[in-house]
């Protein structure tokens, strides 16, 4: 009997990217279940999976059970593999798929099937059928199946026996074939849903649980599932957290990320030489409240995946942030490495020795608190909890323990040696916990239980003292300083119980949210640069080759430089609209345009202004004797340009501008950029095309906020912190030449301006008093302004 339509799935287990791929779980399904579940929605008469011979016994249950049959063929040859289950089942029309997608999207495949037919029954004969532009292991390909057998026959290819559709596609000239693009709903090219690799697979899994997040679904996704998953920043920049193992650092990290991870998509890397025998419990207590295995993972992916990583690590080594360094962002939580700077985002929970530690945000109110708090004390210490992180590598329980029975002989003691499930909402039914500093410390606290600290080192005992814990001294394990802890009003400590305002979970799902950015001139990734600021919202770093300080990385949003951004925002900054203050910044133009009209050597002078905005500048360059010409990406402002002040001008971002096109002159004498250049995010394209459009011996001049003025010296945290947030590079006056040097010009002129005499912070001063004077000689004098004008010459063609 003839078969119409058959769908048949390619399948092996002998991949050697990722070894039996089809078999691995996403969920409860295999990838293999998955794509049966999707492929039986499609229409056909019959469902097979198509297989080699070593592959076949570990295969045929699982499609047995999901109402396909099994065919085995050629390992190598897969298109002989086809062709004999074809003349097989004597079919008419192959959709074919493959077994490593998970997520085909089954409406694009029926249409697909419905279209082929369509255009035969047409009369326009289609022997092979496919549309383009679906994510990348969502489609199928649609086959006549004689054609197929035809074109065995005439290939010797060994590209076009391993992969089928090529044996027809790559023969256009034989055999008709239609590539035709997807429909909207199914067209997002850029989405990738296959699994070829581990990193792949990471993904799936993400999807999987980003989409029965609330519930199970038994019915394969939807094309709109499909989508929305891949397009979420949970499956696009997947959340991996790696908690310190190691014996000897206690197990309040894996217990804090376990914690974070449940209900969310979030990974767990634990490494595969690490022996769970001390995590068993912690692992079950985090399953029973909903973690799934498979967020458990003991291999990191490749760069690839994208994901952000959350080092919750006690001292993270340079090796590790270096394996790290390609992902989407770095965060660190209580990280003490010397190697802390290669964190994109510094968070502090447990509050640290440092004073002044250099970190993004301290937040202790991410402590989960017990929901179990002790009512009133009675005064009487009945029972006591001696617990040192699960491990106790330093062997103190049995010196403690002793000590107690000494000092409370009627008191019942208990003791841990390995992690306890749910610990937390334990503490409460003791009177006294004896422990060491760390999360169990401040969970005991929050649970208002008596707490005395052991501190087996000098560090402990600082931190101890800090937070007004009552301890017993480093390497000082006495009756008579446990009885003179138990006796001390510190023993309920009550200096750092804050009320809980946030989860940590949510807290690392708004970090990771932000924008990691390069060093806007190098471009490189360098973990290694210097971070010389960080507060809540920002990290800012200083590149180790060029020397630039820029924005590395943020949370907050991109600006758009529409008419509010001249007016209402401008506004705000300044008391007046950029119109209102036009005349003012003419007045600075005219400055400017003088000094550039001594450098510049040509009689000729068209000048460009990059960025232009509303224009103050060009009218002053004009009043100068110079040509001018703008460009801004704000279309009111160039409207304001062309039809107000009468000069040419486009709408247009740089450094995408053809100025041929637009003005017809393809080489400037002098292109300028006001407060513009620490706008782009990527000033090597910037300065590469401002080279290309300038005359040899030309001028190129800007302004930009200094990072050597008395603000950025003086008043290091104020500087950094209003520092606009378009603003992705600050640069340095006395680095700028070696800057400008590799784009082939020449610093010819630096003019230090925007000094503020108020701002040296240690001297009080009146304004136009005789002590501001003197200071503002200074800031003259030494170059102290906050902005600086650059005026360099273009001395070499790149």
């Amino acid at each position: 009997m003839k078969t119409k339509r058959a769908v048949i799935i390619q399948c092996r287990l002998s991949s050697s990217r990722l070894k039996e791929k089809a078999l691995l779980k996403t969920g409860g399904k295999t990838i293999l279940e998955m794509a049966m579940q999707a492929m039986h929605k499609v229409r056909a008469d019959r469902y097979f999976v198509a297989t080699d011979e070593k592959s076949f016994l570990q295969l045929k249950d699982i499609v047995l059970k999901n109402g396909f049959e099994i065919f085995a063929g050629d390992l190598n040859n897969v298109l002989d593999r086809f062709c004999k289950l074809i003349k097989k089942i004597k079919v008419d029309t192959v959709i074919r798929a493959t077994a490593d997608n998970p997520f085909l999207i089954y409406e694009a495949a029926s249409e697909s099937a419905d279209e082929f037919e369509k255009l035969n029954k047409s009369g326009t004969p289609c022997e092979y059928f496919t549309y383009t532009g679906l994510p990348h292991g969502s489609g199928v390909e649609i086959f006549n199946a004689g054609s197929l057998l035809l074109a065995q026959k005439l290939t010797d290819s060994p590209y076009d026996k391993e992969h089928v559709g090529p044996a027809l596609y790559n023969h256009q000239d034989k055999f008709k074939c239609v590539f035709k693009k997807a429909p909207s709903r199914f067209r997002y090219p850029d989405l990738r849903t296959t699994v070829d690799t581990y990193s792949d697979y990471l993904r799936a899994v993400c999807a999987y649980n980003f989409l029965t997040k609330d519930k199970e679904q038994n019915e394969p996704f939807d094309c709109e599932q499909i989508i929305k998953a891949f397009s979420s920043k949970e499956v696009l920049n997947p959340l991996i957290y790696i908690p310190s193992v190691q014996k000897g650092h206690g197990t309040g990290h894996l217990r804090r990320v376990l914690n974070a991870s449940v209900n969310e998509g979030s990974f767990v890397y634990i490494p595969k030489n690490y022996s769970l025998e001390q995590t068993d419990e912690l692992l079950q207590e985090a399953f029973d409240k909903g973690l799934r295995p498979s967020q458990i993972i003991d291999e990191l992916p490749d760069e690839t995946l994208n994901a952000v990583y959350v080092t919750d690590n006690f001292k993270t080594s340079k090796e590790k942030f270096e394996a790290l360094s390609q992902s989407k962002c770095i965060i660190s939580i209580d990280e003490g490495s010397d190697f802390k700077d290669c964190s994109d985002y510094l968070l502090d929970i447990i509050p640290s020795s440092q004073e002044n530690k250099n970190v993004n945000c301290f937040n202790s109110s991410l402590i989960e608190k017990p929901e179990n708090i002790r009512k009133k004390s009675s005064g009487t210490i009945k029972n006591v909890l001696i617990c040192f992180g699960g491990e106790d590598p330093l062997k103190l329980t049995q010196a403690v323990k002793q000590l107690v029975q000494n000092v409370l002989p009627d008191s019942r003691i208990e003791y841990i040696e390995k992690p306890v499930k749910n610990l937390k909402e334990k503490l409460y039914l003791y009177d006294l916990v004896i422990t060491h500093y760390g999360l169990t410390a401040f969970e005991a606290v929050y649970a208002k239980c008596a707490v005395i600290l052991l501190c087996p080192s000098k560090l402990h005992e600082i931190l101890a003292e800090k937070y007004d814990f009552a301890y017993i001294p480093f390497n000082h394990i006495t009756q008579n300083n446990f009885e003179a802890a138990l006796k001390s009003e510190r023993i309920f400590c009550k200096n750092i119980i804050k009320p809980q305002k946030n989860q940590l979970k949510s807290f690392v799902k708004t970090i990771c949210r932000g924008t990691k950015n390069y060093c806007p001139v190098c471009r490189n990734n360098n973990i290694f640069d210097r971070v010389v600021f960080r507060n809540e919202s920002r990290t800012f770093r200083k590149c180790s080759s060029c020397g630039l300080i820029y924005f590395s990385y943020s949370l907050e949003k991109e600006k758009t430089y529409e008419k509010a951004y001249f007016f209402e925002d401008y506004k705000k900054q300044y008391g007046k609209t950029y119109e209102e203050d036009f005349d003012s910044i003419k007045k600075q133009g005219l400055k400017r345009s003088s000094v550039i009209k001594k450098l510049c050597r040509t009689k000729e002078k068209n000048l460009l202004d990059i960025g232009c905005a509303y224009g103050p500048f060009l009218s002053a360059s004009y009043d100068n004797g110079f040509v001018p010409f703008g460009t801004d990406i704000c279309e009111p402002a160039v409207k304001y340009v062309k039809t107000k002040l009468g000069y040419p001008a486009c709408t247009s971002s740089f450094p995408d501008i053809d100025t041929d096109k637009q003005f017809g002159i393809s080489k400037f004498d002098v292109c300028t950029m006001w407060y513009v250049i620490e706008h782009f995010k990527d000033l090597d394209s910037v300065l590469n095309k401002v080279n290309s459009i300038l005359r040899l011996h030309g001028i190129f001049a800007f302004s930009t906020p200094s990072g050597s003025g008395i603000s950025s010296k003086l008043n290091t945290q104020s500087f950094f912190t209003n520092s606009p947030s378009d603003h992705y590079s600050i640069w340095l006056p006395f680095k700028a030449n070696m800057v400008l040097k590799k784009y082939g010009f020449k610093v010819i002129k630096i003019v230090s301006t925007g000094h503020h005499p108020e701002r040296f912070a240690f001297i009080k001063c009146k304004k136009n008093g005789f002590i501001w004077k003197c200071l503002d000689k200074i800031s003259r004098l030494f170059k102290l302004g906050d902005t600086v004008e650059i005026y360099c010459r273009k001395v070499k063609q790149i």
